[in-house]
């Protein structure tokens, strides 16, 4: 592996968060982005030639001209462009190779679930540097975050069965603050795969972390490195609890784990939550108390798991969505509507469309473009594994209560057509572009 601080590599990065609709190049390399904007503009019009001559509408003679022009002008800009890209990452490069560099934590003003929150300092050497130790880490241990989606399916697959199990659904206490640095960092140190200034970069974070944080141990969130080490120190936890007797299925989606067993003697399941603590202290780790435990061969219950609510009873078994998942969708009711109360005194036009335009996202479903996923978001697309919809009915009651206060009649009758339920069976698809969604996002934070 090419793990050095190189043009070329630097230049992957950045041309990875183009891919993406990222923003690194407008933001701090402004003058190669303003090229990159005439470029388009330039390829543009030469497809506009190419068109018109074509149709018949020019000539062969004045084509011609008009294209070597044309492709002279852009291979220039190209060469510039390029040009002003290499300077800056040449500089980025030498600043990131410095034996003296460190990624520089940044702890933010607001917590999220009352947990601590780092980021990093708003320079391009930082961010690219933090991207590339990301991307090596995950190439170098084959981490690949495990996917919501073929989770959730076979949990609803596997625990709706009807076959007798015991379940346990375990959640971690604290889990990036109890991290060891001891047992983490000696993994790392000891792959020889991983280049030394790498590893040095790492090890200065974790110390890093513990002066700002004053924690001994710990990973600092909101990171995007913490969630690859995250891996790398679970990994040999997953191996150990793979070992567990009777245990026939194993899932975890960073810390949130569920654990199915098939037990071979009923007075046997009574040791499976503490051989799952034994294993977890080891790492320094322990369970919390929503950690919650089902045993089938006995009795019913439920279980809450990537946001919904698991229900393997006889009477009412089905997958539904958790009560969080739900009370935010609530939440983001409450938010779109006072937001429009507020605003619709002063500005009555722009608070109406910022309130239809909101609904509409709730309701809704859409294709994040700009991502080589391609990923499907909404109603729908984010709760797909859900049974019945008798929850959605729910909140379309919630949702038409708060239109009743509305005043506008025109303005009712464009809301009472939209319908969380209807967006769901109908996966209905609504179009915005990235700066309506910028300003979405934006909106749920302020209102």
């Amino acid at each position: 592996m090419d793990q050095a601080f190189s043009i070329n590599n630097l230049n992957d990065l950045l041309k990875e968060d183009r891919e993406k609709g990222g923003g690194l190049e407008e933001k701090f390399i402004p003058d190669a982005f303003a090229i990159r904007i005439k470029l388009f503009q330039l390829n543009k019009l030469r497809s506009l030639s190419k068109y018109r001559y074509r149709a018949g509408k020019t000539t062969t003679a004045f084509f011609d001209t008009r294209i070597s022009r044309l492709n002279i002008v852009i291979e220039s800009r190209k060469a510039e462009h390029q040009r002003l890209i290499n300077s800056e990452l040449e500089r980025v490069s030498k600043t990131i190779g410095s034996k003296e560099f460190r990624i520089n934590l940044v702890a933010l003003p607001t917590n999220i679930d009352g947990k601590r929150v780092y980021g990093v300092e708003n320079s391009l050497d930082q961010i690219l540097a933090v991207k590339f130790v990301q991307r090596m880490l995950k190439i170098l241990y084959s981490i690949r975050m495990p996917s919501r989606d073929i989770l959730i399916s076979q949990i609803k697959s596997i625990a709706l069965d009807g076959v007798p199990k015991h379940i346990i659904r375990a959640d971690v206490e604290s889990f990036y603050e109890s991290v060891q640095h001891k047992e983490l960092l000696d993994r790392i140190h000891q792959s020889p795969e991983l280049s030394v200034p790498i590893k040095r970069i790492l090890t200065r974070l974790m110390k890093d972390y513990i002066a700002i944080s004053g924690d001994l141990n710990g990973l600092p969130r909101g990171i995007g490195i913490s969630a690859y080490l995250s891996e790398i120190y679970l990994s040999s936890i997953d191996a150990e609890i793979r070992r567990i007797d009777d245990l026939f299925y194993y899932g975890r989606y960073v810390d949130d784990m569920i654990l199915m067993y098939a037990p071979q003697q009923k007075d046997l399941a009574a040791n499976y939550l503490n051989t799952l603590s034994k294993v977890l202290h080891g790492k320094g780790l322990k369970l919390n108390s929503k950690t919650k435990e089902i045993s089938l061969t006995e009795q019913n219950g439920r279980f809450d798991y990537l946001g919904y609510t698991f229900d393997v009873s006889s009477s009412t078994p089905g997958v539904r969505l958790s009560k969080r998942k739900l009370d935010k969708y609530r939440s983001r009711i409450d938010k779109a509507f006072l937001d429009y109360a507020k605003k619709s005194v002063f500005i009555p036009k722009k608070a109406a469309e910022e309130l239809v335009f909101r609904c509409l996202f709730l309701t809704g479903n859409m294709r994040l473009f700009n991502r080589k996923s391609n990923a499907f978001i909404g109603i729908y697309f984010s709760n797909k594994y859900i049974t019945d919809t008798t929850q959605l009915f729910g909140l379309d009651q919630y949702y038409r209560n708060k239109i009743a206060g509305i005043s506008s009649p025109s303005l009712k009758r464009k809301l009472s057509k939209l319908s969380f339920e209807k967006g769901f069976k109908e996966k209905l698809f609504r179009n915005f572009n990235s700066n309506q969604l910028s300003e979405l996002s934006r909106g749920w934070k302020h209102v």
